[in-house]
């Protein structure tokens, strides 16, 4: 039996998608919701644990299938349509989150549209003409567009935050003096990093720890900007930025770094992409990787269909 609380008395649509959207709200487990049709009708849900206040407003009851055959995907696609909106979104994503298990089926979406996603994101391999397609048409959107948003160091990938930071640089760079302690990195080390991004991990290593480093990127727009960055810092001695892949490399390395690059490196190509970091590595020489994970009960549909990200933001 559901738990939630209905805080409203508006009458129920006549339209049965509208009707399927309200007994979604209704299986919410904490917080609350505010459901806006289409007439302007409102609706209240109330779980019965602490959360988030979130408001969904509907525009087109399209929504709903969206969201019912393509689940969360489809639910993301719908609001790129313009089928719902929110005053605000973050609550609306973190509702989502916390009622992740009350809403676990309905976020799936159907077997078959989850099929087509997965289909649609397999023909795009990561072999490497395709992983230099798939960056290109990431990355190469433009510096100016990245700049916009991302903090000064231009580190796109998680930081490490600590209580008082003084702000998301901050963060950025601590994360990425934690990754050069964990390898040790000292004066006159050979580091190789794979996917230099926009060169913040390679000035740091060179700067302030006297490591010589080769970058590798398959974006142009990200070369250009990492070479102009470690030419303005005067570390052009010290660090080397090339446009590569991974399985290209022939050289070898005291020190192998890798910050959220292997999201982009596909399952098929796991194994290759671990052979080739042993086989760059000198003996005795260490790896250190930051990836993205995904909590175990959801690997194998993971693997099996494709999300927003993988749809939309990363090839």
């Amino acid at each position: 039996m559901n738990d939630a609380t209905t805080l409203s008395n508006a009458a129920l649509p006549r339209d049965r998608r509208l009707r399927l959207g309200l007994g979604i709200a209704r299986m919410i487990k904490a917080g609350t919701i505010e459901v806006i049709l289409p007439d302007g009708s409102v609706h209240h849900f109330a779980g019965t644990e602490p959360g988030p206040n979130a408001t969904m407003v509907v525009r087109d009851a399209r929504m709903i299938a969206k969201l019912l055959l393509g689940g969360s995907l489809g639910l993301a696609e719908a609001y790129l349509e313009g089928w719902w909106d929110s005053p605000n979104l973050i609550d609306v994503l973190r509702s989502g989150t916390v009622n992740e298990a009350a809403w676990e089926d309905m976020l799936r979406g159907k077997l078959w549209a989850r099929a087509v996603s997965y289909v649609a994101h397999k023909l795009r391999p990561n072999t490497r003409k395709g992983a230099r397609r798939n960056i290109a048409e990431h990355y190469d959107l433009g510096n100016d567009f990245y700049a916009s948003w991302l903090d000064e160091t231009m580190t796109y990938s998680a930081a490490v935050f600590e209580t008082g930071d003084s702000g998301l640089a901050a963060a950025q760079e601590r994360k990425i003096h934690r990754l050069c302690r964990a390898l040790g990195l000292s004066e006159g080390m050979n580091v190789l990093e794979i996917g230099c991004g926009w060169g913040g991990f390679a000035e740091i290593a060179a700067r302030d720890y006297g490591a010589n480093v080769t970058g590798i990127t398959l974006s142009q727009e990200q070369l250009d900007y990492g070479q102009a960055r470690i030419a303005r810092a005067g570390l052009g001695n010290r660090v080397t930025l090339r446009l590569q892949d991974y399985r290209d490399v022939t050289e070898t390395f005291d020190r192998i770094a890798s910050i959220e690059m292997f999201e982009a490196v596909g399952e098929q190509y796991w194994p290759t992409y671990f052979d080739c970091v042993r086989d760059r590595l000198n003996h005795g020489g260490l790896a250190g990787l930051q990836v993205i994970t995904i909590a175990d009960r959801y690997f194998d549909d993971y693997r099996s269909s494709a999300d927003f990200i993988q749809r939309y933001v990363f090839p």
